[in-house]
Parts: structure tokens; sequence; C-alpha cells
């Protein structure tokens, strides 16, 4: 039999589907595979805080060093803070210094090397102790669990990987944004891990948690309105949280009824203290 140049069949270098699908497929791959590859550098990150030293925390936080004298609010905070961080057996050498600021914005927050900031609106809002005390214990539980370093550490991460891939482009800044609302998640993670890890200090310190959602439920009956949905927001629903509180201490026989204290005249100056109450 002699050698034919026969033809190849007409369309063989075309697919059926033509080209936008396997362009689809392409894009979607790509975009999969690096949200894989973030989400993985984002683990490790996170897990590498561990061992990082808490010094190193607390020489770049240095500048946050109290220059003031404190005064007899101050005094307290920080009494109580150390009581807490007893309670709820703070690592070692972990230490927690407290700070107060005048401002209206009712809110606390940790920083690195252990710094917790109490905004006066907090305590113009909150009339408890115990009120006081788990908000509190729930920022020391943000120094105890390394929080604040590991957020850092992620965001700059996430920084760093977003230029490499895209630069300085619009597609970074809108894969940026995604990426933000994707960490959201994350943050309402460390919220209900720093939840449960407060509720256990006051159990341990006043031997009940009576009171502990006082902020809470502040919250949810002024500021229900404003409140964004909660996959756009770095906290849990408030609601949502406080039934878990309550599951949280139905679960590990927490006392829910204990004597609620006042806070100090010094805070409530301006409307007459109620004496204790057992609820």
């Amino acid at each position: 039999m002699g050698y034919q140049n026969r033809q190849p069949p007409e369309g063989i270098n075309y697919v059926s589907n033509g080209w936008q699908k396997d362009f689809v497929l392409l894009v979607v791959g790509f975009f999969a595979g690096l949200a894989l590859l973030i989400w993985l550098a984002m683990l490790a990150l996170g897990w590498s805080a561990r061992w990082i030293p808490f010094s190193w925390e607390q020489a770049l936080s240095r500048p946050l060093q109290q220059t003031v004298e404190p005064d007899q609010r101050l005094r307290y905070l920080q009494g109580l803070a150390d009581d807490l961080a007893r309670a709820g057996n703070l690592k070692k050498p972990m230490t927690i210094t407290v700070h107060h600021q005048d401002s209206d914005v009712v809110n606390a927050y940790a920083s690195l090397g252990g710094h917790v900031f109490i905004l006066e609106g907090l305590l113009d809002e909150v009339k408890t102790e115990q009120g006081l005390a788990f908000v509190l214990a729930h920022e020391i539980a943000h120094v105890h669990h390394r929080h604040p370093l590991k957020a850092t550490i992620r965001q700059l991460g996430f920084g760093v990987m977003m230029g490499l891939v895209f630069g300085n482009t619009d597609i970074a800044q809108l894969a940026g944004a995604g990426g933000q609302i994707a960490m959201l998640n994350y943050s309402r993670d460390l919220e209900r891990e720093a939840d449960a890890w407060a509720l256990a200090a006051l159990q341990k310190h006043y031997g009940h948690v009576d009171g502990a959602d006082a902020l809470f439920q502040w919250l949810a009956e002024e500021k229900a309105d404003e409140a964004p949905p909660q996959w756009l927001s770095s906290h849990p629903d408030v609601q949502a949280r406080i039934e878990r509180l309550r599951d949280i201490s139905r679960e590990q026989g927490y006392s829910l009824q204990g004597k609620v204290t006042p806070l100090p005249e010094w805070e409530t100056a301006s409307s007459e203290a109620a004496p204790p109450t057992d609820r």
C-alpha cells in the first residue's frame, strides 16, 4: 500500500464551544488558586505569631507607655485589669497596661504589647463593674491570644501579596477590597474566642457572670439600626453574641445570677449611685 498525504479533517484546530468558555475557566481557576494560596499564607502567618517573643511587641509599642501620673480612675482600671488577668491566667511574661482616652465613643480596644485602651464613652454607658469588667477582660483576651499581633502580620502579609501579584493597579484595589471582606470573618472568630476567655475570667473573679452582657444589651437597644450586616462587620451580630454568651454560661456551668456592683462614685457622680443588687 502506497503512502498517501491525507488532509486533516476540517475544523481540527477549533472547539465547538468557542474560546469564551476556556477563557472563563482560566480566569476562575487563576483567582481560585490565588485565593487558596492567600488563605494558606494567612494561616501560616497567623500561626507564626506564637513564636514571636512578647518582648518584641513591647519594644514596638514603647511609644504608648504612660507619660502622665495615673489618676484615681486609671488606677482603678489598672487594678481591675490586673485582677482579671490573674483570673484568666494571662500567659507569662505578658502584662497589661491600661490607658484611658477622653472620647465620647463607646468602645475599648487592645493594641500591641499588652496596651488596652478604655474610652470615656464606654464608662458613661456601662454602669456596673461587671459590665466594664467583661469588656476589659475581652480586650485582655485579645492580648492573651496574640490577636493584635496576628492581625497586624496578616494585614501586612496580605498587602505584600497583593502588591506582588497585581502591583499598583485598579485590580489590586478591587482584589484588596474583596480580601478585606473575607478577612472580616477571621476577625469575628477572634471576637468569639475573646468572649469565651473573658466570660471564664469573670466567673473565676466574681463567682458569676451576671451583668457581663451589659454593653451588648445597650448596643442592642441604642445602636441596632446603625449596625451593618454581619458579613460587613468585624464583630458578630449583637443579638447572636448575647445568646452565645448565655449558651457558653450554661454549657460551662457558670452562674447567671450574682451581686452586680455599680462603678465607683467618680464614674457616677452625675447621677445617684444605685446600691449593689442581687439578681
